[in-house]
């Protein structure tokens, strides 16, 4: 199963932009991705630094060429990958048998353009810098906040594209795995994606505290609706969190 659900990592990776450093507590629920393996429940520690250049969220940071609030950004990238199978998680006999699927690290660059009153428009690409899969992604994403005095709600729509490598690693069966368990054929899925489209919103309880909720609505696209490995291609994803900024 997912350790941690990509919903998770943007839970951590969020803080508010008018934090320094922020300090909180966050949980979240993601349904089973692999066949007959439980849901994901965490409840998690969300630690964040945001500077005019570099930002620290949780498990990834990154360094922004240009400062943090400009129309036109760079920013490069480095981030903990958690999504991992551990086989014994699942009670499906041919999901027992498959091989581990490791986290790792990532890598990348994204190119962000802001506008105060159409939104964001970000484009990212990143890569395994570990030797897991030595696969790619490449997303676009689309947000829009709207903002009140206290309160912040931000629709996002986009795509994610995953290479070959990538995709097997994740979701396909190797020959070498179809040979040596009965029930099952060789799957290797060739580059594609998913389509997500999400909420997220903030309130400023207090000048310093402030509460976080988010969803999620992811959907897998093309040959990965195949893969013998999942149990559904369509997931919705929550968290909430309590964060204390200063």
């Amino acid at each position: 199963m997912y350790r941690m659900s990509g919903l998770v990592m943007m839970m951590l990776f969020s803080t508010p932009v008018w934090a320094t450093w922020s300090l909180g507590v966050g949980a979240s629920y993601s349904p089973a991705v692999y066949k007959d393996t439980p849901s994901n429940k965490v409840v998690i520690p969300i630690i964040g630094y945001e500077g005019e250049h570099v930002y620290l969220r949780g498990f990834t940071a990154g360094y922004r060429v240009w400062e943090r609030r400009s129309a036109h950004n760079v920013v490069f990238r480095l981030a903990y990958d958690p999504r991992t199978l551990q086989p014994s998680d699942s009670d499906d006999p041919i999901i027992r048998q498959v091989d581990k699927r490791r986290s790792t690290g990532l890598a990348g660059v994204s190119y962000q353009y802001n506008n105060r009153s159409i939104g964001q428009i970000e484009v990212t690409f990143a890569g395994d810098i570990l030797g897991v899969h030595n696969g790619i992604y490449a997303e676009s994403v689309y947000r829009i906040p709207f903002r009140g005095p206290r309160w912040m709600l931000t629709p996002s729509l986009g795509y994610s594209w995953n290479s070959a490598k990538l995709n097997n690693h994740l979701y396909g069966v190797s020959q070498h795995e179809a040979d040596r368990i009965n029930g099952v054929n060789a799957f290797s899925p060739n580059g594609d994606g998913q389509f997500f489209l999400g909420l997220r919103g903030l309130v400023k309880v207090t000048q310093h505290v402030v509460a976080t909720a988010g969803v999620r609505y992811t959907n897998l696209q093309g040959d990965l609706e195949q893969s013998p490995l999942l149990d559904d291609t369509d997931s919705v994803s929550m968290n909430i969190g309590l964060v204390y900024s200063f």
